[in-house]
């Protein structure tokens, strides 16, 4: 279980390790004259299919050829779904955020648009609903903040509205309500501990608080198959609470897990893998690293390898 000390750690970290390097070794080869592209995938989905999704149901949605589409959160309003997610253009290398609306079958129905643009990288545009605002949490780990931002005009304007970490550089942030209590997770790397494997808790009596608590088993979770957060904590008719997380074994964001949460307090942490697909298992696609779900609209990414362009002499 997670949370718990194990003289296994080490020697499952090794085996992980080798087996990235030897990845990377054939990533290498294959992706000569290609480069890798994340692109969209949305379609319907009741709640009870949530335990085990079938990402090769949902509908591709692929952005032009200089960009790549990631981390995508949906959100409905007036009866409109839209999905906000980094954009992440190749030539600057450095994300916004964009929105693209659905149709009710998971189609877009327009053309994408920025939302959400800094100075800085952008990516994980989590929303949360709070006393009937919306709120947008984006990644920006190399400001070492987590910032909050309120929407003003759904869904295309937003205003920075508090920060609540300064000082940390946090990755993926997530909040979600349980016993309470409001719980921030992330990928937090520290001394040996790497962004890739690393899941940490703070917690805090409301979601707009400046003081969160570290847990005192952070990392919670330390392995590369499951520990980094893959989108929203998403709670089952039974109540169960169910964490996403990246499988980053053979490569960052390759496949992608489901773990029930079966203990989660101020002092004790504990979750079990459920549910495990990879890119090639899922349809084909070289990676799968996210997924998200609103009101019965699933959204996830997926991988895929495309031409690079030629190099000017």
């Amino acid at each position: 279980m997670a949370g718990r000390p194990s003289w296994k750690g080490p020697f499952r970290r090794l085996r992980q390790q080798r087996a990235r390097r030897a990845g990377s070794r054939i990533d290498a080869v294959e992706q000569r004259g290609r480069r890798a592209q994340w692109f969209l995938l949305a379609g319907r989905c009741e709640r009870s299919g949530l335990t085990a999704p079938r990402p090769a149901d949902l509908h591709p949605i692929y952005p032009p050829d200089d960009v790549f589409w990631a981390d995508p959160f949906c959100w409905s309003m007036d009866g409109q779904f839209v999905v906000f997610f980094e954009e992440f253009p190749f030539e600057t290398r450095r994300g916004h955020i964009s929105a693209i609306a659905l149709g009710p079958d998971g189609w877009p129905v327009a053309e994408p648009f920025r939302v959400l643009e800094e100075p800085y990288h952008l990516s994980y545009p989590f929303l949360l609903e709070v006393g009937g605002d919306l709120y947008m949490i984006p990644e920006k780990a190399g400001t070492r903040r987590v910032d909050l931002y309120r929407c003003v005009e759904f869904p295309r304007r937003w205003t920075l509205a508090k920060t609540l970490v300064a000082g940390l550089a946090l990755h993926d942030p997530t909040l979600f309500e349980h016993d309470g209590r409001w719980w921030l997770f992330c990928a937090a790397p520290s001394g040996r501990v790497r962004v890739n494997e690393s899941l940490a808790g703070f917690h805090a009596s409301d979601p707009c608080s400046d003081r969160w608590i570290a847990h005192p088993l952070n990392p919670l979770v330390r392995d590369f198959s499951r520990g980094r957060p893959a989108g929203r904590v998403l709670r089952l008719d039974d109540g169960t609470l169910v964490r996403p997380s990246q499988d980053c074994v053979r490569r960052y964001g390759h496949g992608l897990n489901l773990n029930a949460i079966d203990c989660l307090s101020p002092l004790r942490y504990e979750e079990r893998p459920i549910w495990h697909m990879s890119g090639e298992e899922a349809g084909g696609w070289r990676a799968l690293h996210h997924l998200d779900w609103h009101r019965g609209m699933l959204v996830m990414d997926a991988q895929r390898l495309i031409p690079a362009p030629a190099t000017r002499p």
